[in-house]
């Protein structure tokens, strides 16, 4: 780093920071674990950023937990709300500091002073497997390394190129397949998102090395507390742009299901949330197709439409979109790959159409627009669906990995 840069960092960090006032004490006897991501994560941008920040904050309450962010030095003013997050609930959050002596104490400090401490490396998201691996096989050579998977991302990107080719991203296939199947098997324990992934890995990996640590979701509302089906109007669709398959599946809704829809229910509005937007899809916002951007606030959402849609064509792991709309009791109309590892069931706890079946999709959100029965009980076994996802039938599981 250039002299001009750290008088810069220097400068914002005396100006801005600390972005947190709370002092976690190191608990030396609880085990360490250090997670550490390609972010600090935003819980309500992105569902692998949900999962990390709730799994977090359920292994707070046994061990040290510490986090730290791969890509920047100098963590984003606006990182303070979700650092303050963590920090609530004792997650200690890397961001750099000015010491009593006006020196500047950065990344290389935090992690220096946690080798003899760490018992658990928790790599989230391949990039961060591959990239420190050898780092804390060298340098914590009696810490365990787990590789967090987040979802099989080459079998995502092999289905995208299977619907619409991208010669970029047929590279970036080889890559993440080498860290998935080859460079995975350097890892102590592999957390996958589901048990069809685990059952798909076992070709690759060792089974003793594979447990299922799936998104986090609990019920956050009681169905009989939520507006009910007269109350309502609209449907919406969740999900940030730099995930290729939601782009995809908004494409989709705007081209070929909406207009189906609209056959029927001519007035039927819905509303695209997402961060990221590329101009193809912000060209698409109308009266009735509403492109809003993010929206920090998504309760409003939850309590006023008739569903959550998600017709994606492409994709892998779990659907963070699925799960959070569970948790607010709200219907959810999805496709066999949205429901893929979530242990939904046709009629019962969602509406799942193939994943080209375009008129069934359409038919879907008529239906959940329309018949009262039907959108009641989807409503009230939301819970049914949410089950597996809650810490409490998860934590065993998590136990026998840090095991």
């Amino acid at each position: 780093m250039g002299i001009k840069r750290k008088i810069k960092n220097y400068i914002h960090i005396k100006k801005y920071y600390p972005l947190s006032e709370k002092v976690i004490p190191h608990d030396e006897s609880k085990k360490t674990i250090l997670i550490v991501d390609s972010q600090i994560p935003t819980f309500d941008k992105d569902s692998a950023s949900n999962r990390i920040t709730e799994i977090a904050k359920f292994l707070a309450k046994y061990y040290n937990v510490y986090l730290v962010d791969w890509r920047k030095a100098i963590p984003n003013v606006d990182s303070k709300k979700y650092i303050k997050n963590l920090n609530d609930h004792n997650v200690t959050v890397y961001t750099p500091f000015i010491n009593r002596f006006g020196i500047l104490k950065g990344k290389k400090h935090f992690i220096d002073n946690l080798l003899p401490k760490i018992d658990f490396v928790w790599c989230h998201r391949p990039e961060l497997f591959e990239y420190y691996l050898d780092f804390f096989r060298n340098k914590a050579p009696k810490a365990k390394i787990i590789y967090d998977m987040v979802d099989i991302h080459y079998l995502r990107m092999e289905r995208g190129l299977e619907i619409k080719y991208d010669k970029k991203r047929e590279k970036e296939v080889v890559r993440y397949k080498y860290i998935e199947t080859e460079l995975s098997k350097k890892a102590d324990k592999i957390a996958v998102i589901s048990d069809k992934e685990k059952e798909f890995m076992k070709a690759f990996v060792d089974e003793s090395k594979l447990f299922t640590v799936s998104n986090v979701h609990n019920l956050k509302v009681q169905p009989e507390n939520m507006p009910p089906f007269e109350k309502r109007n609209g449907i919406f669709f969740i999900g940030t742009f730099l995930h290729d398959p939601n782009v995809d599946a908004v494409e989709v809704l705007h081209s070929q299901i909406m207009p189906l829809v609209w056959k029927v229910l001519p007035d039927l509005k819905i509303t695209i949330i997402g961060s990221e937007a590329p101009e193809s899809i912000l060209k698409m916002n109308s009266e009735k197709f509403e492109i809003t951007g993010y929206v920090e606030d998504i309760i409003p959402y939850y309590e006023k439409c008739f569903a959550s849609v998600s017709p994606l064509r492409f994709g892998a792991g779990v659907k963070g979109k699925i799960g959070q709309a569970l948790e607010y009791t709200l219907p959810v109309l999805t496709t066999e790959i949205g429901a893929e590892g979530m242990f939904l069931e046709d009629g019962i706890t969602a509406l799942i159409a193939g994943n080209e079946d375009y008129q069934k999709f359409a038919d879907n959100i008529v239906a959940i627009c329309t018949n009262k029965e039907l959108w009641n009980a989807l409503h009230f076994n939301s819970e049914k669906g949410i089950y597996p996802f809650s810490i409490e039938a998860q934590k065993e599981e998590i136990f026998n990995m840090l095991s």
